[in-house]
């Protein structure tokens, strides 16, 4: 009789336990980054690839919309999603981090390697992050970006290409807002880099 009333008192306290741990928030922000349709036109090109933050304001967030995101701790897991929808999770990232994977996916995705530790025979495609933050103001999110390519060869500017974007979206209650405008701007910015055309000027 006592060990029935025992578990009386320990099974609602188990799915109690289950759901605030479901519901409490994630220190962490969903970014999915969507890749163009995929390209064989630049198969077997290879580079090393350097991301540099230039960004005036190192900060991701205003104060604003640190404010609203108060439970994030500067972690991003990064999901990256093929042509046709399906998503794969890549993993978990800080900012540069995460910047440098969508890049190397972006120049994997046409057919172009890059080298995980820097070869002096192959050009250098850098990246420099000019800009790119989280702002909230007027119940939206407002985010920025902006970077310049540049392709390298034993230091000597072959070719240059700059890339800006922004985006807005009305909040919604938690934070998917927040994660669906950075992966939308990731998305659309990173894919504007016209790498064929890069590499065309590279040869004249």
């Amino acid at each position: 009789m006592k060990l029935r009333k025992q578990w009386i008192f320990v099974i609602p306290a188990l799915v109690l336990a289950f759901f605030a741990s479901a519901c409490s928030p994630k220190p962490f922000l969903k970014v999915q980054y969507q890749l163009p349709s995929q390209s064989n036109a630049l198969e077997g090109k290879m580079v090393n690839l350097a991301v540099s933050d230039m960004r005036a304001k190192k900060a991701l967030l205003t104060e604003n919309a640190r404010t609203s995101l108060k439970d994030f701790n500067g972690t991003f897991s990064l999901v990256v999603l093929s042509a046709d929808g399906s998503g794969n999770l890549v993993g978990a990232y800080d900012l540069a981090s995460l910047l440098t994977e969508v890049f190397r996916q972006r120049l994997k995705n046409a057919g172009i390697q890059t080298e995980a530790v820097a070869d002096s025979a192959l050009p250098e495609l850098k990246i420099e992050i000019a800009e790119f933050q989280l702002d909230y103001a007027n119940r939206k999110w407002i985010t920025r970006m902006n970077f310049n390519a540049s392709l390298l060869d034993s230091g000597r500017l072959l070719a240059k290409e700059s890339v800006s974007g922004e985006a807005e979206r009305l909040k919604v209650l938690g934070k998917s807002g927040a994660e669906k405008i950075l992966g939308e701007l990731l998305s659309d910015t990173v894919n504007k880099l016209d790498l064929a055309r890069l590499l065309q000027q590279a040869r004249q």
